[in-house]
């Protein structure tokens, strides 16, 4: 069966404390990130490429800088594509609106621009750990390691 492709947009807070750093595993200059979005009584997980994973992690760390001892949920509006195959299926966003305080945005969007400012998106990326996706397609393997 081949990966099928739809749209979703959650509308929820992103936990803090259940952000994933890595590398895509076939392209090691390319941060990758996953985390959970809860939006009424479940967690739904999100990854996200890229710039937009360096982005996540920037609003994480300002989140935790500002409240230390209990990172709170940022809100957030996720929209992305739901990518499926036969066994599983994961969403990879492609934007995210931020419902956070002046100063989490503030401090968040700082750190992105020193980050974005180095050479290559991963210059600066604090990890090197492969990570991939679950989903399976074919010969192409873009699986998940945790």
């Amino acid at each position: 069966m081949p990966i099928t492709y739809a749209t979703s947009h959650i509308d929820g807070g992103l936990d803090c404390s259940s952000l994933s750093l890595g590398v895509l595993k076939s392209m090691p200059d390319s941060p990758i990130v996953k985390a959970m979005v809860i939006a009424g009584r479940q967690a739904h997980p999100i990854w996200a490429l890229d710039r937009l994973a360096l982005v996540i992690y920037c609003y994480v760390e300002a989140t935790k800088y500002h409240h230390p001892n209990e990172p709170l949920p940022i809100q957030v509006n996720v929209r992305g594509s739901i990518i499926s195959d036969e066994s599983t299926s994961c969403i990879v966003a492609d934007s995210i609106h931020w419902h956070t305080s002046e100063q989490i945005r503030v401090d968040a969007e700082r750190l992105v621009s020193k980050m974005f400012s180095s050479s290559g998106l991963t210059a600066r990326w604090p990890t090197k750990i492969e990570m991939v996706l679950p989903v399976y397609g074919g010969t192409m393997k873009v699986g998940c390691n945790g």
